[in-house]
């Protein structure tokens, strides 16, 4: 080991250190190693997978991958419940979700919560659509929200607006 000057604040430090500790510089990428083949030699940073060894319908009933993009690529996770940057299954979670309930940042599905929810049964989000869509944008059906574009708006439908604002007790009436 030998010393050298951090470029920044001229304190003698490691060579092998990966960050100065009195100004905080990063000195080195202390990245993966990429074997001869051109694959990663071991695990990469920042990646977890788990696959449940419970099979459904051929997919597992859990399946969870979490990695930067660049590091893994487009991999969705695909099972009965998924969880990842790119979730595929009956449940779906991640920043773009595809299921039948799907929650994410883009969501696709019959139910779907997120950033822009594309259902075909509920849609709620920022962007929602869907027979009933919720959302700052909402088309559909019913819609409620900022800009509500349906058949059945609070805008359009004034039996809507007495629905809602009843007690849950006593219906529509």
């Amino acid at each position: 080991m030998t010393l050298m000057r951090c470029p920044d604040c001229g304190r003698e430090i490691s060579n092998q250190a990966t960050a100065c500790p009195g100004c905080g510089r990063l000195l080195q990428e202390r990245g993966p190693t990429v074997a001869a083949s051109g694959e990663w030699a071991g695990r990469p940073p920042y990646f977890y997978e788990y696959k449940s060894q419970i099979i459904l319908f051929g997919l597992p009933l859990v399946h969870v991958i979490f990695g930067p993009t660049w590091l893994i690529g487009f991999k969705p996770a695909r099972g009965i419940i998924a969880v990842g940057n790119i979730a595929i299954g009956f449940v779906a979670f991640g920043g773009v979700a595809m299921g039948l309930a799907a929650f994410g940042g883009i969501s696709l599905g019959l139910v779907c919560a997120g950033g822009m929810a594309l259902g075909l049964g509920l849609g709620a989000g920022g962007i929602a659509t869907g027979y009933w869509a919720l959302g700052g944008i909402a088309i559909g059906v019913y819609a409620l929200g900022g800009l509500g574009i349906g058949a059945h708006t609070l805008q359009n439908d004034p039996n809507m607006l007495r629905f809602l604002s009843a007690p849950f007790g006593r219906g529509s009436s």
